[in-house]
This record gives C-alpha cells, sequence and structure tokens, in this order.
C-alpha cells in the first residue's frame, strides 16, 4: 500500500516537474500541459475542494507545486537556451503536443455527435485568446525597486496571471511578457527574490481561490459546455507558440521531426490512459 502511495505521488511530483518546465516558454500553457497529462481535473477539485479531504488534498497540492517550482527554477535557463538556439524546433514540440491533446479534451466533452452548441462554446474559446492580444504589452512596470506604490500594478497582474494558471491555453509565461515581467519573474526566481515573489504571489493565490470554485462548478455542473471553451482556448493557443517556418532542409527536418516527437509523447501517454480507463 506505501508503495503504491509513494509511486502514486512520484508521479505527481514527475508531472508537476514537466508543467514547471514547460510553462517557461511563452505561449505554453501550464493548464494545457495539466490536461495532457491527466491532472487538471485533481488539481482543480483539490484546490476548491481542498477541506474536504484536507490532508488528501493538501498534500497532492503540496507535492504538485514544489515540482512545478523544482521544474520552473532547474530547467527554465535550460529551456530557455534551447528556445533560443533552435526556437522554431522547440516550439514546433509544443505545436505537436497541442495538436495532439485535442482527440483527448474532445472526448472530455462527452459528444457522440456534432452540436452546435459546442461549436460556439470552442469558437468562444478562440475569441477570448486573441482577445488577449488587445491588452497593451509592458502594461505594469515592476523593474524597480518595491514600493507601496506598485501595490495595484502587483494586484493587476497577480489576478491576471492566475486567471492564466487555471485556464488551459493561455500561457503563464506569455502573460508575463504582456504584463511586461516575464525576465522580472525569472530573475526573481533564480536569484531567489523573495519579497518580489511574495508580492506576486499573494494575489495570484487570491485570484485562484476566488475563480476556481466557478471553475469547480461549471466543470460538474457544464461538462460539454467547459471542454469544448477549453479545446478553443487549447487550439488558439497554437498562434502564440507559432514563431515562424524554418529555411534549410536541415531545420525542415528537425522541425518535422520536433513536432512529430511531441505529437506521438502526448498520443502514447493519452492513450495509455485511455488503456488504463477500460
Amino acid at each position: 500500500m506505501q508503495k503504491n502511495k509513494l509511486k502514486e505521488y512520484g508521479t505527481y511530483a514527475a508531472k508537476g516537474f514537466c508543467i514547471g518546465s514547460a510553462m517557461t516558454v511563452p505561449g505554453v500553457s501550464g493548464g494545457t500541459v495539466a490536461i495532457i497529462l491527466d491532472v487538471y481535473d485533481r488539481l482543480v477539485f483539490s484546490v476548491a475542494s481542498i477541506f474536504k479531504d484536507f490532508k488528501k488534498n493538501f498534500l497532492f497540492l503540496c507535492v504538485l507545486g514544489l515540482s512545478m517550482l523544482i521544474g520552473m527554477f532547474s530547467l527554465s535557463k535550460l529551456i530557455l537556451f534551447l528556445s533560443e538556439l533552435a526556437p522554431i524546433p522547440v516550439r514546433f514540440f509544443f505545436i505537436g503536443a497541442i495538436v495532439g491533446s485535442i482527440p483527448m479534451l474532445y472526448r472530455k466533452t462527452e459528444l457522440k455527435k456534432f452540436s452546435s452548441v459546442s461549436l460556439i462554446f470552442a469558437l468562444l474559446g478562440v475569441v477570448c485568446v486573441f482577445a488577449l492580444d488587445l491588452i497593451p504589452t509592458g502594461l505594469l512596470d515592476l523593474s524597480e525597486s518595491l514600493s507601496v506604490s506598485q501595490i495595484p500594478a502587483f494586484c493587476i497582474g497577480g489576478v491576471a496571471l492566475a486567471v492564466s494558471l487555471i485556464l488551459p491555453g493561455i500561457s503563464f509565461s506569455h502573460m508575463l511578457l504582456v504584463f511586461g515581467l516575464y525576465e522580472r519573474f525569472y530573475d526573481a526566481l533564480t536569484s531567489f527574490d523573495i519579497p518580489f515573489l511574495i508580492c506576486l504571489g499573494i494575489p495570484i493565490a487570491v485570484g485562484i481561490l476566488a475563480f476556481i470554485k466557478l471553475l469547480e462548478f461549471v466543470l460538474k455542473k457544464y461538462p460539454m459546455q467547459s471542454y469544448s471553451a477549453i479545446l478553443g482556448f487549447v487550439i488558439a493557443s497554437i498562434k502564440d507558440i507559432y514563431v515562424g517556418f524554418p529555411s534549410g532542409i536541415g531545420m525542415i527536418i528537425g522541425t518535422i521531426l520536433a513536432f512529430i516527437a511531441g505529437l506521438a509523447v502526448v498520443l502514447a501517454v493519452t492513450g495509455a490512459k485511455n488503456i488504463e480507463q477500460d
């Protein structure tokens, strides 16, 4: 029994590590990776209903949250280095992963045949992601020393980042870029700038707690509409990852292989999960 528990939480730790690592790439949504790794529903319901089984939910959230932070901290520089060295193949790996997750997301809508309502909600999801482009880049300025005057900026940025952490298809790193916080955040993370991380972390936590109950309700009450909208979020997120197609036969082959690798990994993971459930 104890070995099964260790294996279960070891799996959660590995998944959290992957989520945190992937989130460092602008355009890649941690929520999308959580869905691909089949941990999204558990994460939402554990946060929303933490006191129903406090010990179990708290332990799960601690394992997943700490492993995400470790992933963000330990691999952020490596992934960002690879993104600069070969940006197009790296991005196409994640695009392949997203494409591979579409069948699994469609299954979660529980649709047996075409539904115009589902299509409408998927299109709404697409529109919401594209609407984020209307936010002026560098909206918040938190580059200088911490001061009381920055409290409103921390609150606005924290709540927006909370939404990006909750909703699949909305990239945490992309939102950092939009608000002009990308370099500041990862510098603070790697240099252990605790005051800055606390100032940003508190409104993020408050935002998550404020929205998570609503998300839990709609996922349980309206799974078809919810997952249709999420499917729209995820598909639309490709636009933020795509940075163009390469030139040169070697780079083209590498990019195609990266796309196939991302697609194959996700199809293998989701396929294995379906076999287990059957």
